[in-house]
Order: structure tokens, then C-alpha cells, then sequence
């Protein structure tokens, strides 16, 4: 098969009636048309295409791509299958494969832990909203209250009440808020990052598996030594190396990552666990002290 690249010496090859525009003071090297000029953007010298070629070249590009994309299709499917009906025997890590099951479940228990410190904020503001509205409305009732001292005093006492109790809300409001931003930052980015090596490297292992069941069956036909292998299996020669080595690259890179995960959890989450909690607690002191004094 001839090859779509020819070597062409002058623009005159597929356009006859042009004539050569070569300036006099320059080398005859020199691109001498506009077609010319166009196709040569590397060198002077380079092989220059015609339309109908360059098109050629365009679509074997495409489908040698779709060749390929499509033979991996294939062999990631057909391995798929054959691991759930149990006709072939998968490359297992069973410490890793646990520590993923492990940061699987972790992570369905903080997206769970983030929903609800999410709702407690919500609902946490619409509390503090309303005892502000109540406290208005305490104090409106006893502006207009003129008949009864002891419900005028008691309206303006459960009005400074309502007051107080949102006032020190919003402290505790602004730590459950800033919880909330470290538990998003941790399960949509921290924990995302990793979920995402995770899928890489399961992929991975799919497709290294697919290549692997391709070259044992290569080595179970050339069993004997000394035996040439043909330009097919050698092709899938190396593409099981290929795959082998981008299967362990990325089993490498997830370990470091789970690992590097867990120690910055912990540290991330104990000093936030630590915040959280001494927001709580400085709120019912605060207003326990408050209305201590006040009695």
C-alpha cells in the first residue's frame, strides 16, 4: 500500500496553469505559491499536500482513533463480563481493596454528617429570626400594655429574653457555619480527589486484566521456547506492559493518597470537633451567666 504522503516538487504538479512566483534575490527552496506557503509551516523543504490528501490523511487519523478507542471498548467490556460470570480470575490487592470499601463508607458517613450540619444551620438561623421577630413583638405589646404592671414587666422581661438568646446565637451560628465550610471542603474536594483515583485505578485494573487475559493466551500458544511471535502478539506484547505499568502507577499513587487522606482527616476534623464543641458549650454558659445575673 503506497503511502497518502508524496513528495511534491512544485505547486505546479496539481495546479499546472500556475506559474511559479520565485523572487529573484531568494533560493529556489523557497515556497513559491500561496498553496505552498500554507503547507509547508515547518520548513521550506517539507512535503507539500494537496487538498484531496490532507483530507486523507484527516480521515485515517479519525479512524485509526476510533479503532482504537473501539478495541478497548471491547476488551474493558468483555472482561467485565467475564469477571461477574466468574470465567476469569481478577488481579486482587486485598489490603487495598479493603482500604477503598473502608474510605467508601467513611465518605457516605461524612456526606451524611455534612447534610445534617447543613440543616442544623438552616434551621438554627430561622430560630434565631424568630426570636428576634418574638422579641419585637414582646417589646410592641408592652408599649401598648398601660392597664397592668405586672404584664407590662413581664412582657419587657421575656422581650430582653428573646433578645439575649439571639444575640448569643449568632456566635454559635458563625461556628456551625465555619464547621460546615471544613466538612465541604473535606467531602466535595479532599475526599472527591481520591474517590476520583480510586475510579482511575479500578479502570485501570479492568483494562490491565483485559491485556493480560490477551497475553496468556499468547504465552499458552508459544509455549515452547525459541518461537517468534507474530506482529499481533506483539502488539499485545506491549500493550500488556503498557498496561501494567500504568495499573501500578496508579495502585502506587492511591495508596499514598488514602494515607495522606487519613492523616489529614484526623487533623482536620479534631481541631474542627474541638471548635464545635466549645461553641456549644460557651452558648449555655453564656446565657445561663447572663440570666443568673439577671435574677
Amino acid at each position: 500500500m503506497s503511502s497518502p504522503i508524496v513528495n511534491i516538487s512544485s505547486s505546479s504538479t496539481f495546479f499546472p496553469n500556475t506559474q511559479s512566483c520565485i523572487v529573484p534575490n531568494e533560493s529556489p527552496s523557497t515556497p513559491s505559491s500561496y498553496i505552498s506557503l500554507l503547507d509547508t509551516s515547518q520548513s521550506p523543504d517539507a512535503p507539500v499536500l494537496s487538498l484531496p490528501q490532507r483530507s486523507s490523511l484527516g480521515w485515517i487519523h479519525t479512524f485509526d482513533t476510533i479503532r482504537q478507542w473501539s478495541t478497548r471498548t471491547i476488551k474493558f467490556t468483555r472482561q467485565v463480563l467475564q469477571e461477574r460470570t466468574g470465567q476469569c480470575i481478577r488481579t486482587q490487592d486485598t489490603e487495598l481493596e479493603k482500604n477503598i470499601e473502608v474510605f467508601r463508607e467513611t465518605k457516605r458517613h461524612y456526606e451524611q454528617l455534612l447534610k445534617e450540619a447543613r440543616q442544623m444551620s438552616i434551621h438554627f438561623a430561622g430560630i434565631l429570626q424568630t426570636q428576634r421577630s418574638l422579641s419585637q413583638s414582646f417589646t410592641e405589646l408592652q408599649r401598648m400594655t398601660t392597664t397592668s404592671i405586672e404584664l407590662t414587666d413581664q412582657f419587657a422581661r421575656n422581650g430582653h429574653c428573646q433578645k439575649t438568646l439571639a444575640s448569643n446565637g449568632d456566635a454559635l451560628l458563625n461556628s456551625i457555619n465555619i464547621f460546615v465550610e471544613a466538612l465541604q471542603t473535606l467531602v466535595t474536594k479532599t475526599m472527591e480527589d481520591t474517590l476520583m483515583t480510586v475510579k482511575a485505578y479500578e479502570k485501570s485494573r479492568i483494562e490491565y486484566d483485559a491485556y493480560r487475559y490477551d497475553y496468556e493466551l499468547v504465552l499458552s500458544r508459544n509455549h515452547t521456547g525459541g518461537v517468534t511471535l507474530s506482529n499481533s502478539e506483539e502488539h499485545i506484547e506491549r500493550q500488556y506492559y503498557h498496561f501494567k505499568d500504568r495499573y501500578e502507577k496508579l495502585k502506587a499513587n492511591l495508596i499514598v493518597k488514602i494515607k495522606l487522606l487519613d492523616d489529614n482527616r484526623t487533623k482536620v476534623m479534631q481541631q474542627q470537633l474541638i471548635l464545635f464543641h466549645n461553641a456549644i458549650a460557651n452558648y449555655f454558659l453564656s446565657i445561663q451567666k447572663q440570666f443568673n445575673y439577671e435574677k
